[in-house]
């Protein structure tokens, strides 16, 4: 891609093991070029701790949304694993069985997540309310797995919350949109996290478009005046997070001449500044799975 919005485009660095984290990626301000929010992304394939900034129980400054996510496009609803999530200063713990979405406000003890088991590969998302990363140590002594164990209607059912998944993508724009992606989606927004942060996974399985469409029967661009917002493309081939298998044809600009085409084949964020004009989106060619995933601060 080249012209007026080639320095939107950032394709995504994915590293090796990493302890019990077959794949991964840590996008930071130097990578988006805000101090907005920050992305760890990683594939997750055995037991232990997911590796973090510490082992021990710590705070941060900031807001944090961690999402764990099925690796099977085709069957979102089955974690295929089982995790442990101890929050507050007793480090109360939460069992997790399927796919969750977990709330930690800045100040908040915790420990990193603890996988007790792992049939297949899942996904776990780590979206952070900050240009870096950074931890503080809130417990030397306390031992994970060590706390009581949460109980129905407790002090933190808000913080940890199941998703709940629907065919096709993650917006609406209207009855006209006749083209399902052939995944999954789901949605969290600040009215279930209380952050000023919202996140959408969609899994993409067949060729579609995405709108929203206008009145004329075609797709236009539309843009957000008071967020910043990363539109994130990434494989599904467990081993290979790079390569998408299809072209994503994303646009930006507004119609007429200035509307530029980006066509991705690998793993890229567009990362969308306020007021830039974008969609549509055109999936090509698609020969396995892959994901999108939007994320805005608001």
């Amino acid at each position: 891609m080249s012209g007026k919005y080639a320095d939107l485009r950032k394709e995504i660095p994915i590293r090796g093991r990493n302890g019990n984290v077959k794949l991964w990626s840590l996008m930071e301000e130097d990578f988006f070029g805000w101090d907005s929010f920050s992305l760890r992304y990683c594939l997750v394939d055995g037991p232990g701790m997911i590796p973090e900034e510490t082992e021990k129980q710590h705070t941060h400054d900031y807001d944090q949304l961690l999402w764990f996510l099925s690796a099977d496009a085709e069957d979102m609803l089955h974690l295929g694993a089982e995790l442990e999530v101890d929050l507050g200063e007793e480090a109360v713990r939460h069992r997790i069985a399927i796919p969750h979405a977990v709330v930690i406000p800045k100040g908040m003890p915790h420990f990193s997540p603890i996988v007790l088991k792992a049939d297949r590969p899942f996904f776990f998302v780590s979206v952070n309310l900050t240009g870096k990363l950074a931890a503080a140590v809130a417990n030397e002594s306390l031992q994970p797995a060590s706390g009581p164990w949460s109980r129905f209607f407790g002090p933190f059912m808000r913080n940890v919350q199941a998703l709940k998944f629907s065919a096709n993508d993650p917006y609406h724009y209207g009855s006209e949109r006749s083209q399902p992606s052939g995944g999954y989606s789901t949605y969290f927004g600040s009215d279930l996290s209380g952050l000023d942060v919202t996140m959408a996974w969609s899994t993409v399985c067949r060729d579609h478009n995405l709108g929203p469409w206008g009145p004329d029967g075609k797709h236009h661009p539309h843009a957000h005046e008071d967020y910043d917002e990363a539109l994130i493309f990434l494989s599904m081939d467990l081993d290979n997070l790079t390569d998408l298998h299809c072209e994503a044809d994303y646009c930006v600009g507004a119609d007429g001449e200035e509307q530029e085409h980006c066509i991705l084949t690998k793993a890229t964020v567009m990362a969308m500044t306020k007021g830039t004009p974008h969609l549509p989106l055109t999936y090509r060619n698609v020969t396995g799975p892959s994901v999108f995933i939007t994320l805005g601060r608001h």
